[in-house]
């Protein structure tokens, strides 16, 4: 599904462009349902357990509890901790947050809340329109003063790579990909940023636990592996769920599953992550989508 969402995309006039906010959905009381975006689970990250650590966090939990909106989240409350951490860890060597698979901008949620204490920028990277849009509302309601440094591009991140970042040579970014989970998109999107690693300050990844059926290639994990090594040097990040946790059986919709004591998602810093691919000879636009026509 994901992958027809792409090339359906591509065929858009947005594709490969930053979008214009919508102002239509400013005073939709169900945006989900004007953008046609399902909700499935209705999973929302409890943040409150991690109450008191932090009062930038705190802050923007709260703003979160505080929010009458339907959503649902993609990942756990432990992952949305450990990727505001690293964001502020780092955050004086940064100009910008590049949010890669926003969903319905659960962590995007997290890092505009960094946007301004931390005098930080936010792109939001995404193949489905919808999403983006969704997300962007989310955001404006959530943080309407951090909006003029919120951002909306419409490709997925080869293409954000090749428009933006080659384009802007004094961006310093930490990018949370969590898009596609598929291996062969996950090797195309972190081979891209080979070609801006110098821009790139570090790499937080969700869905290295994650598993499913074999149509959807769900292994994030050797991806991470065939672009960085086997021996890869990472900071566990999320939640890890003990054997027979119920997310370790297959779900209803699509049968992904996590795997059992495995990290949710990895941060790489690039001061010290070796390339095992791609090689130095390949360029860019090997990793780039090729437009074919959309099929039923």
């Amino acid at each position: 599904m994901t992958d027809y969402i792409a090339t359906v995309a591509m065929h858009q006039p947005t594709w490969g462009a930053f979008l214009d906010p919508d102002p239509g959905l400013a005073d939709v009381e169900r945006p989900h349902e004007a953008l046609n975006i399902p909700i499935r689970g209705g999973h929302h990250a409890d943040l409150k357990a991690f109450a008191g650590r932090n009062t930038v966090f705190d802050r923007t939990a709260d703003r979160i509890a505080g929010l009458d909106l339907v959503y649902e989240d993609q990942c756990s409350a432990y992952h949305y901790f450990d990727l505001f951490r690293q964001a502020e860890r780092c955050h004086l060597e940064l100009t910008r947050l590049i949010d890669v698979g926003v969903f319905m901008g659960g962590s995007a949620a997290i890092l505009a809340g960094c946007v301004e204490p931390m005098g930080l920028e936010l792109d939001l990277v995404d193949v489905n329109d919808a999403y983006l849009r969704f997300t962007h509302e989310r955001l404006r309601r959530l943080f309407p003063r951090a909006m003029n440094r919120v951002r909306m591009f419409h490709g997925d991140l080869p293409t954000y790579v090749a428009n933006v970042l080659l384009a802007e040579p004094q961006t310093r970014a930490l990018v949370h990909q969590d898009s596609a989970h598929a291996f062969d998109q996950v090797v195309k999107d972190l081979s891209s940023l080979y070609f801006a690693r110098d821009r790139v300050h570090g790499l937080a990844i969700q869905g290295t636990h994650l598993r499913g059926d074999i149509a959807h290639l769900n292994f994030v994990d050797a991806a991470v592996h065939a672009v960085f090594g086997v021996g890869v040097k990472y900071e566990a990040l999320g939640a890890r769920y003990p054997q027979d946790a119920p997310v370790t059986h297959p779900n209803q919709w699509d049968g992904n599953y996590f795997l059992a004591d495995t990290p949710e998602g990895m941060y790489i810093p690039f001061e010290t992550a070796e390339w095992k691919y791609p090689h130095p000879t390949m360029e860019l636009d090997a990793f780039l989508p090729v437009k074919t026509t959309p099929t039923a």
